[in-house]
């Protein structure tokens, strides 16, 4: 008991650690569907209130322990001197931290949020976010090299890969290689390359 409300008393970082190091640990152990805030207050020595006022929902402890303790994510801009290299590489620069995560942690991430979400995740879709960042910086060097004309390549071309990267996440949970590649050779290439040359 004594130990219980040493443990009640810490406070800042301390407790913060203490609760992202219980979340991180029961989301591999439990699963997201049975990870509970109770059972994370309980395996950080707190109680739920605590937790509460940090976290109010089970989604926003999740992504706070996914960010201390899950795969950092490079997101920089590649410069191959290839165009689907560069799109391969940029779209894949994600798939270990989903891999991290599961299918079942990043579907219970996405239906948790996704009635108050959503007009913000789309709204994502069409402003400067990192991917679409890099998409404009590849498409310029692409076309520098004579491999895309930028006079054709659209607005909506260019916001296209966040959205097919929504997309896979909503519907199917996860992302992997063999979808980024597809994505890449089917859609991507034959819309942004001059002609859709190979």
């Amino acid at each position: 008991m004594e130990q219980q409300k040493r443990k009640s008393r810490r406070r800042g970082t301390e407790l913060e650690d203490a609760l992202l190091t219980a979340a991180w640990q029961q989301l591999h152990d439990l699963g997201y569907q049975k990870l509970t805030i109770e059972g994370i207050a309980a395996a950080a020595g707190t109680t739920k209130t605590v937790l509460y006022r940090r976290w109010p929902k089970k989604a926003q402890i999740v992504v706070a322990a996914f960010k201390r303790f899950g795969p950092k994510v490079d997101i920089a801009t590649p410069n191959t001197g290839d165009l689907r290299t560069d799109l391969l590489t940029l779209l894949s620069s994600p798939v270990v931290a989903f891999s991290s995560l599961g299918q079942e942690t990043i579907q219970g991430l996405i239906s948790e949020q996704i009635g108050e979400s959503m007009d913000k995740i789309f709204a994502a879709v069409n402003s400067n976010n990192m991917i679409r960042q890099s998409i404009d910086k590849i498409l310029t060097s692409a076309a520098a090299r004579g491999e895309v004309n930028p006079d054709t390549v659209t607005e909506r071309m260019k916001n296209l890969p966040t959205l097919l990267f929504i997309n896979e996440l909503l519907t199917h949970g996860t992302l992997t290689k063999a979808t980024v590649a597809e994505i890449v050779d089917t859609i991507l290439m034959p819309l942004y390359q001059i002609n859709g040359k190979s």
